[in-house]
């Protein structure tokens, strides 16, 4: 605005210029409150994005778990199966037949067939 005074006092149109000066007071008045809301929206937005930074590392690590959860849950299904075959295969010591034994454990697993 110094460039504007001083050409505008120069060729003596000081009462013409007051209205534009007064006219750019206000603007740079509202160009300060307006870089001030865009700063403070700025800073909103860096803390959302800071959380959802957080919560993509949180869903990261929840997929990561559910990966491994998974992957128990499948061991322990073949763990079972392999269980159930030998159960199924069970010879008598003394006569040497075949005797089913997976409906005691099935029993003893809640199965509500036998309970």
């Amino acid at each position: 605005m110094s460039w504007l005074n001083q050409t505008t006092f120069a060729n003596g149109g000081g009462a013409e210029a007051s209205p534009y000066i007064r006219q750019i007071t206000v603007l740079e008045r509202e160009l300060a409150h307006a870089n001030e809301s865009v700063d403070d929206k700025i800073d909103k937005l860096e803390e959302v994005g800071h959380g959802v930074v957080v919560l993509n590392t949180k869903l990261g690590d929840a997929l990561a778990h559910i990966g491994v959860l998974e992957n128990e849950v499948a061991r322990l299904e073949r763990k079972e199966e392999r269980r159930t075959k030998r159960m199924k295969k069970v010879k008598c010591l003394r006569c040497g037949g075949g005797l089913d034994l997976s409906a005691v454990f099935r029993i003893g697993d809640g199965d509500q067939r036998y309970g």
